[in-house]
C-alpha cells in the first residue's frame, strides 16, 4: 500500500493564516472530485475560516479532536487536520497528534495540516530563547521530513499586529496578556526571520542529492545539561547539508558509572538521526575512529566542563580531537558556564621571571646535575668524555629554559666541575692528565654559556612578545565601547587585567580625608588611599587606589592608560550632567507655559463655580428651597473634589520634572495594590473585570505610588468605555517581569499619538467638554518609570486602548 502524502501549511505562529491556506488547499481538491473530510479543526469564531469551512462541510459543529477509528472507517482521500502537534486527549489512540497522522498516512489517506514554527523539536532552544518559555508541544524533525510539501504561509509583523488589533485573531476575551505581547514586541519578527531561516535550509540542497549519501554529521553525547542544546545544533548543521545525524556516546569499558543517554539517544532519534553507544578509554581517539569510520565530513562537541586541574591531569578532549580529526571539520558548542568560566588576560601572567622562578631554576639544576652525575658514574667505564659533557650540556639547556640565565650560567660552570671530578682521570681531584680533557672542558664550558645565553634571551623575548600581545589585548578593550557606566567597567577592566584584589575610585568629600566610593571592584577594594599599594591621581579630587599587587614600570605604564579614560570618562559624566540639568530647566520652562494655559481654564471653572454657589447661599434676600441649597452644596463639593485632583496631579508632576521623587521600593503582593486602587475610584470600579492568577508573584514597586498608577489608568478606561464592564485588569508573568494590563473597549489612541498622550496636558483633539488637564497618563508613565517599569500603550482586539504596566518581579516569588 503506497503512503499517504503529507502537505504542511507552516507559519510564525497562530493567525497567520494557515488553516484558511489548508482549507482553501483542501476546497480546490473537492472541486477536483476528491473525498476531503475535515479531520479536526478549531475556526477559532474566525469570519473567514469558518466560511471557507462551509464550503466543504455543513456541520456547524466540526470536530475538535482527530478520531482515527472513523477516519479510517471512512478511508477518505484527503483528510484535513488542523494544528499538527496539538496534544490528544488522554482517549486517544495518540499522545501526540501527529503520531494519528503517522498512522493514517501508513494507509494511504493524504492529510493537510498547519504547523507553527515553534512545535519544530530542532529550534526548541531558539523558541525558549525568543519567547521566553520553552514550547509545550513539539513535532520531530524525522516526521517533518517526510512532508512531500511544506508550504509557507507569510505575514508582516505589521500586518499581524492590525489583525490582532481589528479582532480578527482572537475575541476579547480569548487574548491573554502573554499571547498579546507575542504580536507587540519583537517576538513575531523573530519567530518569522527564524522561519525563514529553517525553510531556507530545507531548501539548501533538493532530495536525493548526491551529497546526501555522502555526508555525514557525528555529534558526541555526555550526558551533561547541555548535551540537548548540542544535539539541536548538530541537527540544524545536518540539515543545512542535507547528511545523516549520527550520536555517540563514548563510555569506558566499565560502564557502571557512565551517565543515562536514554533522554540524549531519543532527541538524536526525533532529530532523524541514529544513536550509537561505544567503549573506550581515550575519549578523543574513540571519536575521531568512529567518524572516520562512518565517513563523517563533521564532528559537533560540546565544550569540555574540565576544570584547569582536570585538563593539565589528562589533558583536553578537544585539543585532543582537533590535533587527530584531519579532514573532519570540528565544531565546538559554547556552553553559558563555559563563558562565565573564560578568564580575562592579566599582565601578571605574562611578568618575567621572578625570584620564583629563579629558585625553581636553582633546585632543577641541582636535582638534574645530581641524577645526571650518579648515572654517569655508573657508566663511566664505557662512555667516553665526549658524551658525558654532551648529557650536562643538555641539562644546561633545560635549566636555562627553566629558571633562565642565571641557574643555566650556574650549572654551566658546575657541570665541568662535577665531569672533572667524577668521570674524568684522575678521579675525585681536579687534576687533568691529558691535555685534550682540558681543551673539552674549556669548549663545554663556552657553549654552555652560549647556549645559557641564547636559551634565556628567546625565553625572556618571547615572555615580552607575550606581554607586548596582552597590553595590546587590554588596551583594545579599554578603548572599546564604555557603556552606560564607564567609570565601573573601566575599574573593573582594571582589577581583572592586573590580577589585583581590589580597585577603588575615591573621592575628597568636604574637608580633606573624607573619601567616597565613586567605583570599586574585586573583593578587597580599598576605601582610603591608606591602605591602597598603589595610589595614581586622576583629577584634582579623585584618587585611583588598588590593593593586592605591586605593578612594574611596564605596569605603570598601561596604568596610565586607564588613568587617561577614566580623566575622560569623569569630564563626559560631568557634561552629562551639565546636558541633563538644562534638559531639566527646560522641561521645567515648559511645563510652566502649559500649566499656565491649563489653568487659565481648569482651575478657573471649579472655582467659578464655587464661586457662583457660596455667593448664591450667602444673598439674605432669596430663601432657597432644601433640596436647592443641597444642589450648591453637593456642587462646592464636587468642584473641591475637582480642585483637590488637579492639584494633586500638578504636584505628583513638578515632583516628576523636578527629579525629586523617591520610590519606596519593595516586594508588593497585587492583593494589597489593586483593590485599593479600585476602591478609590468609588462605585463606578465595581465594573471592572479583574482575571488575576491564583497564586500571583509579587512584584517590585512603590505601594502608594502603584496604587496611583493603577486607579488613573484605570479610571481613564471607565472614562472612555461606552459601556459598563467592558474594561478588564489583567495580571500574568513575563519573564523576570510582572505585567498589568488594563484593557478598554473605547476609541482608542491611533499608534502615531501615543508618545503624545504620555506628555503632559495633552488631551486628544484638545475640545472644552473634555474634563481634566490631560495629566493622568502622563503622571502614570512617570511614576511607574520612577519605579524602574515602563508603561506601554497597545491596541485592544476589537477597537479600544490597552495599557501594560511592566515592573520587575520580586525574586522568591511564587513560580
Amino acid at each position: 500500500m503506497r503512503r499517504g502524502e503529507l502537505r504542511i501549511y507552516l507559519g510564525a505562529t497562530t493567525g497567520v493564516g494557515k488553516t484558511y491556506a489548508m482549507l482553501d488547499e483542501a476546497c480546490r481538491r473537492c472541486e477536483r472530485g476528491a473525498d476531503v473530510m475535515i479531520g479536526c479543526i478549531d475556526t477559532h469564531g474566525r469570519p473567514s475560516t469558518i466560511a471557507q469551512l462551509r464550503r466543504l462541510t455543513d456541520d456547524p459543529h466540526p470536530p475538535l479532536v482527530l478520531d482515527v477509528d472513523a477516519v479510517l472507517a471512512r478511508r477518505p482521500a484527503v483528510l484535513v487536520v488542523d494544528d499538527l502537534a496539538r496534544r490528544q486527549p488522554p482517549s486517544a489512540s495518540h499522545r501526540q497528534r501527529w503520531q494519528d497522522v503517522d498512522v493514517l498516512l501508513a494507509q494511504g489517506i493524504d492529510v493537510i495540516t498547519t504547523l507553527d514554527v515553534s512545535a519544530i523539536e530542532s529550534l526548541a532552544d531558539s523558541i525558549e530563547r525568543i519567547t521566553g518559555s520553552a514550547p509545550a508541544e513539539v513535532v520531530p524533525d524525522e516526521f517533518i521530513a517526510q512532508a512531500d510539501q511544506v508550504q509557507l504561509v507569510d505575514i508582516t509583523p505589521e500586518a499581524i499586529r492590525r489583525r490582532v488589533a481589528h479582532g480578527n485573531v482572537y475575541g476579547p476575551e480569548e487574548l491573554d496578556p502573554a499571547t498579546a505581547d507575542l504580536f507587540s514586541g519583537e517576538s513575531f519578527a523573530q519567530l518569522r526571520a527564524l522561519m525563514l531561516r529553517w525553510m531556507s535550509d530545507r531548501l539548501t540542497a533538493r532530495p536525493g542529492d548526491a551529497r546526501e549519501a555522502r555526508e555525514c554529521v557525528v555529534v558526541g553525547i555526555t550526558g551533561a545539561a547541555s548535551s540537548d542544546a548540542v544535539v539541536r545544533r548538530a541537527a540544524r548543521l545536518a540539515q543545512r547539508s542535507r547528511a545523516r545525524l549520527i550520536g555517540v556516546a563514548v563510555g569506558r569499558p566499565d560502564p557502571a558509572n557512565d551517565p543515562d543517554m536514554s533522554a540524549s539517544a531519543a532527541l538524536v532519534r526525533d532529530m532523524g538521526g541514529t544513536f550509537h553507544r561505544i567503549q573506550g578509554r581515550d575519549v578523543a581517539v574513540s571519536l575521531v575512529e568512529f567518524a572516520e569510520a562512518h565517513g563523517a565530513t563533521q564532528l559537533v562537541l560540546g565544550s569540555s566542563a574540565r576544570t584547569r586541574i582536570d585538563q593539565w591531569r589528562r589533558g583536553s578532549v578537544i585539543d585532543r580531537v582537533l590535533r587527530s580529526a584531519g579532514r573532519i571539520d570540528v565544531h565546538v558548542i559554547s556552553t553559558p558556564s563555559d563563558s562565565d568560566r573564560r578568564g580575562r588576560a592579566h599582565l601578571a601572567a605574562a611578568s618575567p621571571l621572578g625570584p620564583r622562578r629563579n629558585l625553581v631554576g636553582f633546585v632543577v639544576a641541582a636535582v638534574a646535575l645530581l641524577v645526571a652525575t650518579v648515572l654517569l658514574v655508573q657508566i663511566r667505564t664505557t662512555v667516553g668524555e665526549s658524551t658525558a659533557l654532551a648529557v650536562y650540556l643538555l641539562v644546561v639547556i633545560a635549566v636555562s629554559a627553566v629558571g633562565g640565565l642565571a641557574p643555566g650560567l650556574s650549572a654551566a660552570v658546575i657541570a665541568p666541575l662535577l665531569a672533572n671530578w667524577f668521570l674524568i682521570p684522575p678521579y675525585r681531584t681536579f687534576r687533568i692528565a691529558e691535555r685534550g680533557h682540558v681543551i673539552e672542558l674549556l669548549v663545554f664550558i663556552a657553549v654552555a654559556v652560549a647556549v645559557s645565553s641564547f636559551v634565556s634571551i628567546s625565553a625572556r623575548r618571547a615572555r615580552e612578545a607575550e606581554r607586548a600581545r596582552r597590553e595590546a589585548t587590554i588596551l583594545a578593550e579599554l578603548a572599546g565601547p564604555v557603556g552606560s557606566d564607564p567609570l565601573d567597567r573601566i575599574v573593573e577592566h582594571l582589577c581583572t587585567s592586573f590580577s589585583l584584589d581590589g580597585v577603588a575610585l575615591l573621592r575628597c568629600d568636604g574637608s580633606p580625608g573624607d573619601w567616597v566610593t565613586v567605583a570599586a571592584a574585586g573583593s578587597h577594594p580599598p576605601v582610603h588611599p591608606d591602605t591602597a599599594d598603589v595610589t595614581e591621581p586622576v583629577d584634582d579630587d579623585v584618587l585611583l587606589v588598588a590593593a593586592g599587587g605591586v605593578l612594574t614600570a611596564d605596569d605603570h605604564r598601561v596604568l596610565g592608560s586607564f588613568v587617561q579614560q577614566l580623566r575622560l570618562a569623569i569630564e563626559q559624566q560631568r557634561l552629562s550632567e551639565t546636558a541633563a540639568r538644562a534638559e531639566v530647566l527646560d522641561r521645567a520652562d515648559e511645563l510652566r507655559t502649559a500649566m499656565l494655559r491649563a489653568v487659565s481654564h481648569d482651575l478657573r471653572t471649579p472655582l467659578a463655580g464655587i464661586k457662583a454657589s457660596v455667593s448664591s447661599l450667602r444673598q439674605h434676600d432669596v430663601e432657597w428651597p432644601p433640596d436647592v441649597r443641597d444642589e450648591f452644596l453637593e456642587a462646592i463639593e464636587d468642584d473641591t473634589d475637582r480642585l483637590t485632583a488637579i492639584v494633586t496631579n500638578l504636584l505628583d508632576l513638578s515632583r516628576l520634572q523636578a527629579g525629586v521623587l523617591r520610590p519606596a521600593l519593595r516586594p508588593v503582593a497585587l492583593e494589597e495594590v489593586i483593590p485599593a486602587a479600585l476602591n478609590s475610584l468609588g462605585p463606578r470600579a465595581q465594573a471592572v473585570r479583574m482575571e488575576l492568577p491564583e497564586h500571583p508573584d509579587d512584584l517590585v514597586a512603590d505601594p502608594a505610588l502603584l496604587e496611583r498608577v493603577v486607579a488613573n489608568l484605570v479610571g481613564n478606561a471607565l472614562t472612555w468605555s461606552p459601556a459598563a464592564g467592558s474594561v478588564r485588569l489583567a495580571v500574568h508573568r513575563r519573564g523576570d517581569s510582572i505585567q498589568v494590563h488594563v484593557v478598554d473597549h473605547g476609541p482608542g489612541i491611533r499608534p502615531a499619538q501615543r508618545a503624545q498622550v504620555l506628555q503632559p496636558f495633552h488631551r486628544l483633539g484638545d475640545g472644552a467638554h473634555q474634563p481634566g488637564l490631560g495629566l493622568g497618563l502622563a503622571i502614570a508613565d512617570g511614576l511607574t518609570a520612577a519605579m524602574g517599569g515602563h508603561l506601554e500603550l497597545r491596541d485592544t482586539p476589537g477597537g479600544g486602548l490597552t495599557a501594560v504596566i511592566t515592573l520587575p518581579r520580586a525574586t522568591g516569588g511564587a513560580a
